[in-house]
This record gives C-alpha cells, sequence and structure tokens, in this order.
C-alpha cells in the first residue's frame, strides 16, 4: 500500500483480486473514481474506494450488469434498490434453472428412448415433452403398483397366518379374491396404456390380454408375437400417460407395415 493508506491502480486491483485492466473499466465508466492523484498523476483510491470495488465485483458476479450497478452506486435509496434488484437476478435465476431443468430432462429422455428403442422416438420438442410426460407417468403406475403388491401380499399373508394360528380360515379366500381382483385390475390398468414395439418389422402395437398374462418380460420390453409380421421377439415397451383406444391385438395406426387390420382414429382416449 502508498504512503496515507492510499492504493495505486496496481496495488487495488491487488486487494481486490482483479486486474488493472478491470479497475481502469470501472474508472472508464464511473463506478470507481479516484479520491486522489499522486504528484507525478497516478489515480489514488482509499481504503473506501476498495471496499466499493469490492462490492461492484460481488454485484457482478451476482449477475447485475453494469448500469445496474451503477444505479444503486448512485441512487440515495440504494438498499431498497438492491433489494429489488437482487428479488428481479433471483427470479431470473430461478426462470433459468426451470429452463435448464427442462432440457435435462428432455436429454434424458431422449438418451433412454436410444437406449431402450435403438433410435430417437421423438423428434421435435412437443414430442419429447409427450415423452416426458409419459416416462413420468409409467414411474407414478410402478410407485402404485408396488404399494398395491405389499398391501395384496399383507392380506393374503396375515389371514394365512390367521388361519394356521387359530383355526379361522373364511378370511384367507376373501383375501385370495381381494388379491386376484387388484391383480386383475392392475394387469388391465397397465396394458392399457402400454404398446410395443417390434424390433423385426418396427410396428407398434397392443397385445391380447392373455398374451400380456403370459408372455414373459423384463422391467422395459415383453416377449410378444406381433400382429403385423407374425414373429416373436423381444419388443420394447412404450407406456402412454393417456389410455389407448387400439382394441388388443391390433397395431397403432400408421405403423403397421403388413397386412393386418389397422383400427383407424385416435391412438388415445379423452383425458
Amino acid at each position: 500500500m502508498a504512503d496515507n493508506n492510499l492504493y495505486q491502480t496496481g496495488e487495488l486491483a491487488d486487494a481486490c483480486g482483479t486486474t488493472v485492466r478491470t479497475v481502469q473499466y470501472y474508472d472508464s465508466k464511473g463506478l470507481l473514481a479516484p479520491s486522489g492523484y499522486s504528484e507525478g498523476g497516478r489515480r489514488l483510491y482509499t481504503e473506501a474506494d476498495a471496499e466499493q470495488l469490492r462490492f461492484i465485483l460481488l454485484l457482478k458476479t451476482l449477475g447485475l450488469s453494469l448500469n445496474q450497478i451503477k444505479g444503486v452506486l448512485e441512487s440515495p435509496n440504494s438498499t431498497t434498490v438492491l433489494t429489488l434488484l437482487l428479488d428481479e437476478r433471483a427470479e431470473e435465476i430461478s426462470r433459468e434453472l426451470d429452463e435448464q431443468t427442462h432440457a435435462l430432462g428432455i436429454l434424458n429422455t431422449a438418451r433412454a428412448d436410444l437406449e431402450r428403442f435403438g433410435k430417437l422416438i421423438a423428434t421435435n420438442k412437443p414430442a419429447m415433452v409427450t415423452r416426458m410426460i409419459d416416462d413420468r407417468a409409467r414411474r407414478t403406475m410402478w410407485i402404485k403398483m408396488i404399494a398395491l403388491g405389499i398391501v395384496m401380499d399383507t392380506a393374503w399373508i396375515s389371514t394365512l397366518i390367521l388361519g394356521i394360528m387359530t383355526g379361522t380360515w373364511w378370511p384367507f379366500p376373501l383375501a385370495l379374491i381381494f388379491v386376484f381382483g387388484v391383480g386383475m385390475w392392475l394387469v388391465l390398468k397397465y396394458s392399457a396404456h402400454s404398446t410395443y414395439l417390434c424390433p423385426v418389422c418396427g410396428a407398434e402395437f397392443r397385445p391380447k390380454i392373455r398374451a400380456f398374462l403370459l408372455s414373459g418380460h423384463t422391467p422395459y420390453t415383453r416377449r410378444l408375437v406381433c400382429p403385423c409380421c407374425h414373429e416373436k421377439d423381444w419388443c420394447v415397451e412404450r407406456y402412454h400417460a393417456l389410455p389407448l383406444k387400439i382394441t388388443p391385438g391390433e397395431c397403432v395406426p400408421g405403423t403397421c407395415h403388413h397386412a393386418c387390420e389397422v383400427k383407424a382414429g385416435d391412438t388415445h382416449a379423452n383425458a
């Protein structure tokens, strides 16, 4: 530091963790005028100037423009002005985060499509948004199935134990009826939202309930006979947020390339 607790330009830049060029730039914009000059004409800055520079650098880091910073420094109500500007900046950052989160969701959905289907199912933004909604609906359905599965297991196991321990067996068949009914409801509900992509001909179809029940499957595939090319293979599942109007055993209109019956009309029921 120079004599009398004054900084020259380079010393000020070092003390505030910035560059000489930045200090000079803020000076040219009227944000940081020197408090005096040396006998040789060098700019001199006080500790108060250093604090002001640190304040400017902080506001710049927070995303405020130089004009906004200048308005804060010149206003007699600088605290109020700064509060309003920071609130506005917080809203901007929140919107940017939402946009980035949405973009990340689209990216993850596109990557999942490539992994499951070997291609992008949705190729424009509206279609990709629909795919994201479909994936969220699938996850929600899985959670419901797990929760109901726990209830179903609890029902038949607890009534079985009750029968063994007390000899009271009448609740057990009721529990089995409950388990069977809820299980069938889950199957019908899940199948009403699901279609499958044939890896042989590329047709998308909804399988018949019997095939849906009895076929081997993984979380994202099911071994089915395609109604379009009649080949049996592991078909990739697509879950739709809205239930489908396609009759079991039929292809989605526009995806069948062979001689099979295709039902005309919309693929989705009204919400």
